[in-house]
C-alpha cells in the first residue's frame, strides 16, 4: 500500500535517555505531531512518530483495520524503543491519546501525555452508525482547503469508514473501564473550544485515572489538533516541563 509523502513516519534518536512515542489520531497521520516532535528533538529527546495501520494511504485500507491493529503497532514501537532508552513516554493526540492510555494500562509506563483524547464526542450521531445507510462518512472540505492542508505538510482522509469508527468507539469504551488501572504520571491537555471532542472528556480522564501524579491543563483558543493550533507553544512547553521531571 502506497503511503502519501505527507504521512511518512519519522524517528530521531536524540541525545537523552528518554524517548517520546508520538501517536497520531484517527484518519490523521504523524504529520499532526511533527512540529511537536521537532521541538522535543531540539530539547534532546528521542522521537518516534509512527504511522498507525490503515492510515496514510486510503480510507478503504483503514476500513480493514480495527483498534487492536492500531494498538499492536503502538505496543510494538514502545517495546522496541525500550531496548534503547531508559524511559519511553507515549504521548497521543485524539485517538492517539486513547491508545496511550490503553498502553499505560497494559504496561508499567512511567509517564504519559493525553492531548484532545475523546471519551465523549460532541456529534452524538456518531453513536448511532447502525442507522446509517452508507459505509463512509464524507467530510465537508473544499478543494482550496484540501490544497492548503497538503501545502502545510499534513494528510488525513476526506472519508471516514464507519467500520473503523465503530472500532474506535469500542476502544474508548474499553479505556473508560480501565482508567483506574493506570498508575503512570499523567499530563492531560484539552481545548475548551474543541469542535470534535466534548471537553468533559479531559475532566473524566483526570477524575478516573489511577495516577497519583496527574495534571489537567486547559486551552482557551485552540481547536482539536492542539499540536498545530494557536496555543501550540503552550502545549510544547507543558510537554517539556512534564518530561523534565525525569520520573
Amino acid at each position: 500500500m502506497s503511503i502519501h509523502r505527507n504521512a511518512e513516519p519519522y524517528f530521531w534518536a536524540g541525545e537523552k535517555e528518554i524517548a517520546c512515542l508520538l501517536i497520531h489520531g484517527f484518519t490523521g497521520s504523524p504529520a499532526d505531531m511533527k512540529v511537536l516532535g521537532t521541538y522535543l528533538l531540539e530539547c534532546g529527546y528521542g522521537v518516534s512518530g509512527l504511522l498507525l495501520p490503515g492510515h496514510g494511504s486510503t480510507p478503504e485500507d483503514l476500513a480493514t483495520k480495527s483498534w487492536s491493529d492500531w494498538f499492536n503497532a503502538v505496543e510494538e514501537e514502545y517495546l522496541k524503543l525500550q531496548q534503547s532508552y531508559r524511559l519511553v513516554i507515549p504521548m497521543g493526540l485524539s485517538m492517539g491519546g486513547v491508545l496511550a492510555l490503553h498502553l499505560a494500562a497494559q504496561h508499567q509506563v512511567q509517564g504519559l501525555i493525553s492531548l484532545s483524547a475523546p471519551i465523549f464526542l460532541l456529534n452524538e450521531r456518531i453513536y448511532n452508525t447502525a442507522e446509517f445507510e452508507f459505509e463512509y462518512y464524507r467530510k465537508e472540505r473544499t478543494q482550496e482547503a484540501k490544497a492548503q492542508y497538503l501545502a502545510e505538510g499534513r494528510f488525513s482522509y476526506d472519508a471516514i469508514p464507519l467500520k473503523a469508527l465503530n472500532s474506535l468507539l469500542e476502544l474508548i469504551d474499553l479505556v473508560k473501564k480501565e482508567l483506574g488501572e493506570i498508575k503512570a504520571s499523567s499530563l492531560i491537555i484539552q481545548s475548551k473550544d474543541d469542535p470534535l471532542v466534548n471537553p468533559q472528556s479531559a475532566q473524566y480522564i483526570y477524575d478516573h485515572v489511577g495516577s497519583k501524579e496527574k495534571e489537567l491543563s486547559w486551552l482557551e483558543k485552540s481547536k482539536h489538533v492542539i499540536t498545530l493550533g494557536a496555543e501550540r507553544q503552550q502545549v510544547f512547553k507543558k510537554t517539556e516541563d512534564f518530561l523534565k521531571r525525569g520520573f
